[in-house]
């Protein structure tokens, strides 16, 4: 307010907005195409490099991979022929140039029964992708909602019980957890099938069998989720907009919800990202106490079989999966916080 020098009227002041520095349009699609570019070519760059660990790794193996791949008992004619097939006698650089050219193209090679890699991989991923999808789902439901209450509530009862849940939720290994379920629910009350895989073309018995190895992969995952979204709720309801929030008259669940919770999300995002690898690692104890022939229980029998390309080309989807899993976590903080868009897409 500025004071009129002849009446003594207090005036508004005009308030001049500053022009926004070049690129620097938050509306605009520039700043997000900058900011994917960018991200996508840092992606690009992660999964070469896993390409070419992998690709040494596996040569780094001692023995010699041609008579792995070989019948028990192989001639060494068989054996030079199969060295041959696989370039297994070329310089490593041509190895690596072929092998990635034809991976760009979905080519993984054949394994050891002589069936291409990568239909293999195709046809057991999908029963992978539903069991993490499932118990990602199951800590969803159960450790944000507990997050967020014991937040709320800290220091009352609820909130020492939320933290004692996700302290046991985090040391009770998955294969004892699931042993245990299977004694209760399938051996003693006969509820739950033990052990198999049902298509979702039957949804109730898919339902069934998914029930128990769901429950055991996303217990660990929401004793995560809960203790990840109540420190980070207990920052924000500590914040001064929501103390401004709260002295305007709303609501105490919209400061909750729409304010505080809305404001822990990126948080809550950064470790969804980076643990949904946890899931995809558990899964490999998880189908292997129920026997679910997924992803998880494929990396076991080729690694007990020394199956060389099938053990290649699950490393590399692998790594693959979690390099794009961290793009989609960049781009889902580019949408709730528009600031980390900008800031991406500068040089």
């Amino acid at each position: 307010m500025a004071r009129s020098a002849r009446h003594g009227i207090r005036l508004p002041l005009r308030v001049r907005r500053a022009a926004p520095a070049a690129g620097a349009t938050a509306a605009g699609p520039v700043p997000f195409l900058g900011f994917l570019l960018k991200r996508a070519v840092g992606a690009g760059s992660v999964v070469f490099a896993a390409s070419l660990l992998v690709f040494l790794g596996i040569r780094a193996i001692p023995g010699d991979p041609a008579t792995a791949l070989g019948a028990e008992g192989a001639d060494p004619a068989s054996v030079a022929a199969i060295r041959h097939a696989y370039l297994l006698d070329r310089p490593l650089p041509e190895q690596y140039a072929r092998w990635a050219w034809l991976a760009l193209q979905g080519n993984l090679g054949l394994d050891e029964r002589r069936l291409p890699v990568g239909h293999t991989i195709v046809t057991r991923l999908p029963l992978t992708l539903e069991l993490a999808a499932l118990s990602l789902l199951v800590a969803l439901v159960i450790g944000i909602p507990a997050g967020v209450l014991a937040a709320v509530r800290r220091g009352r009862a609820s909130d020492y019980l939320a933290r004692v849940a996700s302290l046991i939720g985090l040391s009770v290994p998955h294969f004892w957890l699931g042993l245990l379920l299977i004694t209760w629910f399938a051996v003693d009350l006969h509820w739950l099938p033990a052990s198999g895989y049902v298509s979702v073309r039957h949804p109730f018995g898919n339902l069934e069998h998914m029930l128990m190895p769901c429950l055991v992969l996303g217990a660990g995952f929401a004793a995560v989720l809960m203790r990840q979204t109540r420190s980070s709720m207990i920052g924000a309801l500590d914040a001064d907009y929501i103390r401004t929030a709260r002295a305007n008259g709303l609501g105490e669940w919209r400061v909750v919800v729409r304010h505080a919770l809305r404001n822990s999300l990126i948080t809550v995002a950064t470790v969804i990202g980076l643990d949904l690898g946890l899931l995809i690692s558990g899964a490999v104890v998880t189908e292997t106490v129920f026997g679910i022939a997924g992803f998880g229980r494929l990396s076991i029998d080729a690694i007990n079989a020394r199956d060389y390309p099938m053990i290649q080309g699950i490393v590399l989807v692998t790594a693959t999966a979690y390099v794009l899993l961290n793009l989609a976590v960049d781009i889902v903080y580019s949408l709730l916080d528009p600031r980390i868009r900008l800031a991406g897409a500068r040089p």
